[in-house]
């Protein structure tokens, strides 16, 4: 296999149960993928199980840093020019990044998105009402028409994020890296994904208070944000 030219960077929390068969699919694309995997504290065996992937990467948190913490690590890890990523546990596919790759050679920044499916992923209706309410305030008060801000699974070049200080490590983000590409100027563009709800563990994102929350952020970085380049 040729060298490594895309990063790929993946947040792992306590994902024991569905590692192997992660990598199994993401190693099956024969792409030539630089996948870092990036260990959030995790307190069953995936670290462990991580280490015996030929030719990945682990970062390891002693402590739990946040969703945001392990991508921002990961960011600052990764080296080449085209940046995945995606989530450990299988809810979107391996098998859609060809799709992110091909939506990246004509485009800065590429969201996988969930809504895109006809019919709509098997979502429970509180965490789909909330995707679509905070999509929706994003896209007035950026000028963006992203249809699943809350995706785990996007791509962008890495001149998008280059010279970026990322401050918050939780899953909020997710809505601070998409403010800050939109004030530079970067049009999202989003991609179908078929979604598949985990069969393994458990969510890690409580949807109903991280809801409130991006909905205060929203607005917080539609102010602060104006002067950004």
């Amino acid at each position: 296999m040729e060298a490594p030219t895309i990063d790929v960077i993946v947040p792992v929390f306590n994902e024991a149960e569905i590692l192997e068969l992660f990598y199994k699919r993401i190693s099956a694309l024969g792409l030539p993928l630089n996948l870092i995997f990036v260990d959030n504290a995790s307190s069953d065996d995936s670290a462990h199980i991580i280490q015996g992937f030929s030719g990945a990467t682990l970062i390891q948190h002693d402590i739990n840093e946040g969703y945001g913490g392990s991508l921002i690590d990961g960011i600052t890890y990764s080296h080449n020019d085209t940046i995945i990523i995606i989530d450990a546990d299988c809810e979107y596919p391996p098998e859609a990044i060809p799709d992110i790759l091909e939506a990246l050679q004509t485009n800065d920044v590429v969201y996988t998105s969930r809504l895109l499916i006809h019919p709509p992923p098997n979502m429970p209706w509180l965490k789909s009402l909330g995707n679509q309410i905070i999509s929706g305030l994003y896209n007035v008060l950026f000028g963006q028409s992203t249809t699943d801000l809350y995706t785990g699974c996007k791509g962008f070049k890495r001149h998008c994020v280059e010279g970026l200080s990322f401050k918050r490590k939780g899953f909020e983000h997710v809505l601070e890296l998409a403010c800050l590409l939109s004030r530079r100027g970067y049009r999202i563009v989003d991609v179908p994904v078929n979604f598949e709800p985990r069969s393994t563990g458990n969510s890690k994102m409580s949807h109903a208070s991280e809801t409130l929350k991006f909905l205060l952020l929203i607005l917080f970085y539609a102010v602060t944000t104006r002067n950004e380049p």
